[in-house]
């Protein structure tokens, strides 16, 4: 399809109220979206690396700068694109920056499915289906905090709960959270490359206690080595998430059997064609896959969601509550609602309900943003029109 139109915007979405990200607080979201128009179309990208570069070397606002200034240039030479993979050849001169070559194809993918006349969760190849989600529990202040959350998720069928683990909010925490929930929740930690296979290996031990799902993340993202001692010396699965950035590093880290999961996120690789083209190498290596969620806007969320309905993608599918979280978000949010499946003829007992996002049926990601309440909240925004 020939472009004929390109926008980026660099958006600074409010907080209701101050969250930890990356164990530094913080007021407001920054982001990125990206907007590719065609035949009078249009399809919609997001991504949101950070608000700094802290977790990664990638931020909000160095991807905007990249997208403005490279990925632009290189898109209108291009003039058109007619198939995803098209994308990495027209990227082959950048260097690293995933996010900025992302929210470009992201928004060609949900152009390509509006123009097919079909939901990108299915021009992804997924399958509509209730997707289960699980939440992701930060460092609070209170404790009292805490257990209230976990409650309300708990009470709310929630089908898996994360805990991020920082200093003054470890494996004790951990502890509690098992002791005070019911053995059918799924529970997982998140450590965001934080501890030292050295210095930390009494504490990654300890996470064999607690029958988790897996343990994201535990050490620096390019230490494959260190990830795949660490495998072999405990029970619980090593899911890999930083470490992931390409099918190269999924290569890598599969040859050295670091993991048994992956946690995958559309921008952090550089778009769905690289993401689907990793969660089918990771099956043919018996890894399973599950989505994960930087905070952004609603935008964001359903070309995860869509993502999330293709296959291998396995355990319970990140989710925020972002009506709670943001003071304003361009598109609707994707409920998560309560499912209840179907009595099987072997059951012994009812079936669990559980927390699942369901898919919609609009084409490509179903709705457009809300541009004139966005535009207080842009910082910067480029075009260029044919």
């Amino acid at each position: 399809m020939r472009f004929d139109r390109l926008e980026g915007y660099l958006v600074r979405l409010p907080l209701k109220k101050p969250l930890r990200i990356s164990n530094a607080p913080t007021e407001f979201c920054e982001t990125v979206l990206f907007r590719v128009e065609s035949g009078g179309v249009s399809g919609w990208g997001e991504v949101a690396p950070g608000n700094s570069p802290i977790l990664t070397e990638q931020w909000s606002g160095a991807t905007y700068l990249t997208a403005r200034d490279v990925v632009l240039p290189l898109l209108t030479e291009a003039q058109y694109v007619d198939r995803a993979e098209s994308f990495a050849d027209i990227f082959a001169s950048i260097k690293g920056n995933r996010q900025a070559r992302g929210v470009a194809e992201m928004a060609w993918q949900d152009l390509n499915a509006r123009l097919r006349g079909e939901p990108l969760w299915k021009t992804l190849g997924g399958e509509k289906k209730p997707l289960k989600v699980g939440l992701t529990f930060d460092r609070f202040i209170e404790e009292d905090e805490f257990f209230n959350e976990m409650k309300r998720a708990t009470d709310e069928n929630f089908a898996r709960l994360t805990l991020k683990i920082r200093p003054g909010w470890n494996v004790q925490i951990l502890n509690f959270a098992r002791l005070d929930t019911p053995s059918w929740l799924q529970l997982q930690v998140d450590v965001e490359g934080g501890l030292d296979f050295e210095k930390h290996s009494d504490t990654l031990y300890r996470m064999d206690d607690f029958f988790l799902n897996c343990v994201e993340q535990p050490l620096a993202a390019k230490d494959f080595v260190a990830h795949a001692m660490l495998k072999d010396a405990m029970r619980t699965p090593i899911c890999l998430d930083e470490s992931i950035e390409s099918l190269e590093d999924a290569a890598m880290a599969f040859d050295l059997e670091a993991c048994r999961v992956v946690c995958l996120k559309p921008g952090r690789v550089g778009g769905h064609w690289e993401a689907r083209r990793i969660a089918e190498f990771a099956a043919s290596k018996e890894i399973t896959c599950y989505a994960g969620f930087d905070l952004q806007s609603s935008l964001g969320y359903r070309h995860l969601a869509a993502l999330s309905s293709t296959s291998n993608f396995v355990l319970p599918t990140d989710y925020q509550r972002l009506n709670e979280i943001l003071t304003f978000d361009p598109v609707a949010p994707l409920a998560a609602v309560e499912v209840t499946p179907e009595l099987t003829p072997d059951s012994t007992e009812p079936p669990r309900p559980y927390r699942a996002v369901e898919l919609w049926d609009e084409p490509g990601i179903g709705v457009d943003p809300d541009l004139e309440g966005l535009a207080p909240h842009i910082l910067d925004k480029f075009e260029w029109t044919r």
